[in-house]
């Protein structure tokens, strides 16, 4: 395997990571918004919600890192996982930005 080939395939790893870290801090941000438990539970493991979404989120992307980074790619591959990336991060915060508009509103 040369350099190049290592390269495409640890920059679609951390893409996949990304794309995985993207929705899980969505997701623990609304749902520990809507659910109380959620966001205690973070709490007591972790001393604050937002070092435990942090924490959670970085494990999640090791993890996804780890299981994708032995795989093969190739230039489309990982530019295509890139977009994806860029893609998951953009509705991630859009969904949080509705979420928390729609709250300040009392829509939610």
């Amino acid at each position: 395997m040369d350099s190049s080939e290592k390269y495409l395939r640890f920059a679609r790893a951390a893409a996949l990571g990304s794309i995985a870290a993207s929705i899980v801090v969505a997701v623990l941000t609304i749902g520990g918004e809507e659910w109380t438990p959620l966001k205690d539970a973070l709490k007591n493991a972790f001393t604050h919600h937002w070092l435990g979404k942090s924490v959670v989120s970085a494990a999640v992307f090791g993890v996804m890192f780890l299981l994708t980074a032995w795989k093969p790619s190739d230039v489309q591959k990982t530019t295509r996982a890139l977009w994806y990336a860029i893609g998951a991060a953009a509705l991630s915060a859009a969904a949080m930005t509705l979420y928390f508009t729609l709250h300040a509103l009392g829509l939610v």
